[in-house]
Order: C-alpha cells, then sequence, then structure tokens
C-alpha cells in the first residue's frame, strides 16, 4: 500500500489518502485562481514596458459626457413610458422588475391567475419597446 505524506515546517508527515488528496485539491485550486489572476491584473510598469501612456488607460476607462446624457434622457423618457400605465400595469412591471417577486406572489397580490399575470406583462413589455422605439426616430 501506498504511503501519503505531506510536508508541514519542513517535516514529512504521514497522512491517509483522503487528507492528501483533500490538501492536493486545495492547493491546486489555489494555484488555479493565482494564475487565472496573473492573467488579468496589470501593473503600471507593464503598460510602461509595452509603450502604453497612462492617459490613454485614464481615459479609455471614463464615460463620455455624451453617453451618460444620453443614457440619463432615455431612462427619462422610459420613466415616462411607465408613468402612462394603468395602475395595475405598473403594478406587474414594478412588482417583476423592481421588487423582483415571482409571477405566482403577483398573483396572489393581484387575486389573478400566475398565467394571465404572464401574459399581461408580455403584453405591457411588448407596448413598452413600441413606445422606446418611437424614441428613437
Amino acid at each position: 500500500m501506498k504511503e501519503y505524506t505531506l510536508i508541514v515546517k519542513g517535516k514529512r508527515i504521514p497522512v491517509t489518502y483522503e487528507v492528501y488528496k483533500a490538501y492536493y485539491q486545495e492547493y491546486e485550486h489555489e494555484r488555479y485562481l493565482k494564475n487565472k489572476a496573473a492573467k488579468h491584473e496589470h501593473s503600471l510598469e507593464q503598460f510602461r514596458e509595452a509603450g502604453v501612456s497612462i492617459e490613454f488607460i485614464c481615459l479609455d476607462s471614463l464615460t463620455p459626457v455624451e453617453d451618460e446624457v444620453l443614457e440619463s434622457e432615455q431612462l427619462s423618457y422610459f420613466r415616462c413610458c411607465l408613468d402612462k400605465l394603468s395602475a395595475e400595469e405598473q403594478q406587474i412591471i414594478y412588482g417583476i422588475f423592481f421588487e423582483e417577486k415571482t409571477e405566482k406572489q403577483l398573483a396572489q397580490q393581484l387575486q389573478i391567475s400566475a398565467s394571465a399575470v404572464g401574459y399581461r406583462e408580455r403584453k405591457i413589455l411588448k407596448a413598452l419597446l413600441q413606445k422606446m422605439k418611437g424614441y428613437y426616430k
């Protein structure tokens, strides 16, 4: 029978196969994570060696002001479209997307069937999509 040992503080210690296996699984997993992190980690020195300027890195990570303004306008228009929905339609959309309720939970709350909630959700989303398409024209 093969004898399994681990080195602890410079001394070999006999262990069972299960302990040996668990130790090396954890060791390999740690090595894998370290290698994975090294692939995605970049230092300033690496960029300098590659000839990439720090200004380019900083500017590349910033969101252009135009994008922020456009996103803000889109959200405002979307909220306006939501406000035009009936109270029950708003309750369905807010329940599913903002409160993360299930169709079953909303069905109990609204005292309708879960399939009716799903049908109404699809119908409302289709109408919202059409209204949002009007924004881009």
